[in-house]
């Protein structure tokens, strides 16, 4: 066979494949932003310029002597960048509202700071007017509200701080949120190996990633923190001596989600040091000691400034008792196949699924050393609300950790017993999980039926809904009506006089209630139900699925 000059075999072929599909991600970015033509001659010429480097591109990552080419990688991933960024800043500059209640909160908060007030007890009324039809964005809480102030912890808005000190006024937090997600992008990239660095410009221009929403403010963060984490207080490591828990502390000090890696890296510190023969008890306690500084640095003043509110918005998330949603086991309920769901239970199901996983990693360390940010999903699967952001932002994550550490020591003797009785406790723990969440679905406190709607604009909005209410209870509930119907919720419905519904044991009621205003209606022959919400006992309970006909469900 003739040779051509540069090796197109074996791995390296994956590896201009993965680049080529990188090149291919740019030229849709590019094709996206010749849409956006109307928008300035700038951009109108931007779209060609992007497409035809695209071309280059692709024919490049078959022409270039070697796919791991210093310049080859750069301009690749340069290019991803951009082709990311210039499509969403157009998307961004040209929507006139946010599409989430938190970024709506995090302006308004970000705002109120540099006004010189607390971001934890201002009014988030100005909120509204930075959402179109805010009530389809409200994050609602069962007792028939919904969260109206700030409910993460300080980073989330001190990141959009500087932004709005230079002058931006639009779409703030989208901005904000898109640059560090093209950051982080970049810096998986760098992390990664050279051989496997396409992987990282790829997932930079997922779209899926992309649009991700306010929780792009942490990943930096976060990939730094799962970067070569095993080197953590190892002489000769370099910065990942220590960068570890830094950056871990930042993450949490932004939102919720990384709280739940702590445990994990904790763990991994722990029986790293232990495996070099270390004192495993003074490293874990340095690594969470550092991690709680970073943490304490971005939110301590504000903890001083009002602890009680501060308190109230950063735990929100965890101890507020929000409505279902999300794609795990909730779903069976929210979409009408179990009858409902006992929100309580549910909840003890999901930490039952966290403490499993924390529990399987130590004793499958050597195996769950690469994996471990990919057992996350499993607890999140179980919780009351699941969303598909809770497991998207896991895969950058788990992609640097498990290609940035270390082979784990093979356990000996001691290790394979301990192994062996270990497994009997995660398989316990797993078993209670499992067991409370199908019981969590056999306890819904009330029996619903949709009677009759009433629709307006040609049957595009829905404005009444005349239900069934039974009481299955031993004692008095107070229920909140809300309508599924696929699309965002537009809020509670409520009685024509406003009036709160009181249902005694085993007592039936049938109620009119209705919809808030722009209630859109389901598609014709499309299944929907009604939803109700108590808090004693805490519990979702929903209708039958119901037909939507023109006239009348069936």
């Amino acid at each position: 066979m003739p040779r051509s000059g540069f090796d197109l075999s074996g791995t390296r072929l994956a590896e201009r494949a993965g680049w080529l599909l990188v090149w291919f991600g740019v030229l849709a970015a590019g094709i996206t932003l010749w849409h956006f033509w109307w928008h300035d001659p700038v951009v109108a010429a931007s779209g060609p310029l992007l497409v035809g480097a695209a071309l280059g591109g692709m024919a490049w990552s078959w022409l270039t002597p070697s796919p791991r080419a210093r310049v080859f990688q750069v301009t690749s991933t340069a290019a991803a960048a951009l082709a990311a960024l210039l499509p969403q800043v157009l998307v961004i500059a040209t929507r006139p509202f946010y599409v989430t209640d938190s970024a709506a909160f995090e302006d308004v908060g970000g705002r109120a700071l540099l006004h010189g007030e607390n971001p934890y007890t201002v009014s988030m009324r100005a909120a509204a007017r930075l959402l179109n039809v805010p009530n389809r964005y409200w994050t609602y809480t069962i007792d028939g509200g919904h969260v109206a102030h700030t409910s993460y912890p300080a980073g989330s808005f001190l990141l959009d701080v500087p932004a709005m000190v230079l002058g931006l006024g639009h779409n703030v937090v989208d901005f904000t949120d898109l640059v560090a997600w093209v950051v982080t992008g970049i810096l998986i990239v760098a992390l990664l190996p050279t051989s496997l660095r396409w992987l990282g410009a790829l997932l930079l221009l997922s779209p899926v990633l992309v649009t991700m929403g306010t929780d792009a403010a942490f990943l930096p963060f976060l990939v730094l923190a799962a970067w070569r984490w095993d080197r953590f207080g190892v002489a000769g490591a370099g910065v990942a001596r220590w960068i570890g828990p830094v950056a871990l502390g930042l993450a949490c000090a932004v939102k919720q989600m990384p709280w739940f890696f702590l445990p994990f890296l904790v763990i991994g510190v722990a029986m790293e040091a232990r495996g070099r023969g270390e004192r495993w008890a003074p490293l874990a306690g340095r690594y969470v000691a550092v991690t709680g500084i970073a943490f304490a640095a971005v939110n301590l003043p504000f903890i001083l400034w009002n602890p009680l509110a501060w308190a109230r918005g950063s735990v929100l998330p965890l101890v507020d008792p929000l409505v279902a949603d999300g794609q795990g086991v909730v779903s069976l309920a929210t979409h009408g196949i179990t009858g409902g769901v006992d929100l309580t239970l549910l909840s003890v199901a999901g930490a039952a699924a966290y403490a499993t996983t924390i529990a399987a990693f130590a004793v499958w360390y050597p195996v769950l050393k690469r994996l471990w940010p990919l057992l996350l999903p499993v607890a999140f699967f179980f919780a009351t609300r699941s969303l598909s952001s809770y497991f998207i932002d896991l895969v950058p994550v788990a992609l640097v950790a498990a290609a940035s550490v270390s082979a784990a020591p093979a356990a000996g003797g001691d290790g394979r017993r301990l192994r062996v009785r270990g497994a009997g406790l995660v398989a316990a723990i797993a078993l209670v999980a499992v067991s409370l969440t199908a019981l969590s679905f056999t306890r819904a406190p009330l029996q619903l039926q949709v009677l009759s709607v009433t629709t307006s604009s040609a049957g595009r909005t829905l404005d009444t809904v005349t239900v069934r209410v039974t009481n299955d209870t031993g004692g008095v509930v107070v229920p909140h009506f809300m309508v599924n119907t696929g699309n965002n919720p537009n809020g509670f419905l409520t009685t024509a006089g406003g009036r709160t519904v009181v249902l005694r044991a085993h007592r039936s009621a049938t109620l009119t209630l209705v919809a808030p205003a722009h209630t859109v209606a389901p598609q014709v022959d499309a299944h929907w139900l009604m939803e109700a919400y108590t808090v004693s006992p805490a519990a979702l309970s929903t209708s039958p699925l119901v037909v939507w006909a023109p006239r009348a469900p069936h």
